[in-house]
């Protein structure tokens, strides 16, 4: 009986062995995996980021070129202004939790502000697109315009030829 209660304290005890063990490897794979996918949000923000900034850099460009100089450069820094009081505003002393919510709301609007953007980006590609087509259009039919005018002098330089090779023999005749 004695052997039956060791046996049954040896199990117990390897049991919550194994509890722990996989516990602890529960509780850090799930808080690296946490951080995984904030590090991997926080990349994807920091390229949409980017890929936005580029964004305002060409439509900046077309802003410029299309408004008078005074009207465009007005909306340029009221823009700027904008966004460079949102990052300051931001900076408040908060407790990390509050911090980690609030930068999660902070990365979900510009998560949303980075699509809308791309929304704007896939825009100007389409009319990008459309031009470029419209281009290679008009390039085709000058292409095909100077080939017809190539065929027609070589055509009308054979005609030249033929007609100089006929007044030649009336003239070896003549002769």
């Amino acid at each position: 009986m004695t052997l039956f209660f060791n046996q049954m304290l040896g199990c117990l005890i390897i049991a919550a062995g194994i509890g722990g063990v996989v516990g602890w490897l529960l509780r850090h794979v799930s808080a690296d995996k946490s951080a995984q996918q904030l590090a991997d949000v926080t990349a994807m923000m920091h390229l949409k980021e980017q890929m936005l900034e580029k964004a305002r850099q060409q439509l900046r460009g077309e802003v410029t070129s299309n408004f008078p100089p005074g009207e465009s450069g007005l909306t340029t820094s009221q823009t700027l202004s904008h966004f460079n009081q949102e990052d300051f505003t931001s900076q408040e002393p908060v407790t990390n939790s509050e911090r980690l919510g609030f930068d999660t709301d902070r990365l979900h609007a510009r998560l949303q502000e980075s699509e809308e953007a791309g929304g704007w980006i896939e825009w100007l590609d389409i009319q990008l697109t459309k031009r470029d087509e419209t281009h290679r259009i008009a390039l085709d039919e000058v292409m095909l315009q100077l080939a017809e005018r190539d065929q027609r002098i070589h055509e009308l330089e054979q005609l030249q030829k033929q007609a100089e090779a006929r007044e030649a023999v009336p003239a070896d005749k003549a002769a």
